[in-house]
C-alpha cells in the first residue's frame, strides 16, 4: 500500500512521547506546529494536543470503561474516536479505530519499524515511518489531504501511548 503525497508531513520525536512532559509536534519544514501537554499528575495519563496558541484541540487518554486497552480521542467532553487493541494481530492488525460516527478505520504495520498505516474505506488517511525523516528516535507523519491534521496527529499520539505500555519499543 502506497501513500499518495499530497497531504502534510509532521515530525514526532517518539522518544519524547514516552516522557511525562511536554513536546512539539514540527512540520516538514522543522517548524512548530503543535504542542502535546502531558498532564503527568493525572490519575491516568492525559494528553493535550494543542495549537501554537496553546488552545487545546484534542484530549488524549485511557478509557477505563473498557475491558480492552482502548484510548479515547476527545474534543472538549464529546468522544471523537476510540481506538482498541485488537482481539486477535493478524498482518499487522493491532487496533481498531471506531470514530463517533461509526466510521472504521483500520490500522496495518510495522510497530517495530515504527511504520504504518491508518485507511478510511481502503484508503490511506495517516502514513507513519522512520523512513520519512532522518531524526533518530523520530518518524515523519504524513496526512492525507482532506482528513483532519489535528485529529490524525492525536490517533497517532494515541497509539503511540498504546505500544508504550505494552511495552513495543
Amino acid at each position: 500500500m502506497s501513500f499518495a503525497p499530497t497531504g502534510q508531513t509532521f515530525v514526532l520525536n517518539q522518544k519524547l512521547v514516552s516522557v511525562g512532559g511536554d513536546l512539539w509536534i514540527d512540520d516538514a519544514n522543522g517548524n512548530h506546529a503543535f504542542l502535546v501537554d502531558g498532564k503527568a499528575l493525572a490519575i491516568r495519563r492525559t494528553l493535550v494536543l494543542q495549537d501554537l496558541n496553546g488552545q487545546p484541540l484534542y484530549q488524549i487518554n485511557q478509557s477505563l470503561a473498557h475491558v480492552r486497552k482502548t484510548f479515547e480521542v476527545k474534543r472538549g467532553d464529546q468522544i471523537v474516536c476510540t481506538i482498541e487493541k485488537a482481539l486477535v494481530s493478524f498482518l499487522g492488525d493491532r487496533f481498531k479505530i471506531t470514530a463517533a460516527n461509526g466510521d472504521q478505520l483500520a490500522v496495518t504495520g510495522d510497530w517495530i519499524s515504527r511504520e504504518f498505516h491508518v485507511t478510511n474505506g481502503g484508503q490511506d488517511v495517516i502514513f507513519a515511518s522512520r523512513k520519512l525523516m532522518s531524526i533518530h528516535g523520530g518518524y515523519g507523519i504524513q496526512v492525507a489531504a482532506g482528513f483532519e491534521v489535528p485529529l490524525a496527529l492525536a490517533i497517532v499520539i494515541a497509539l503511540e501511548q498504546m505500544e508504550l505500555q505494552e511495552g513495543n519499543r
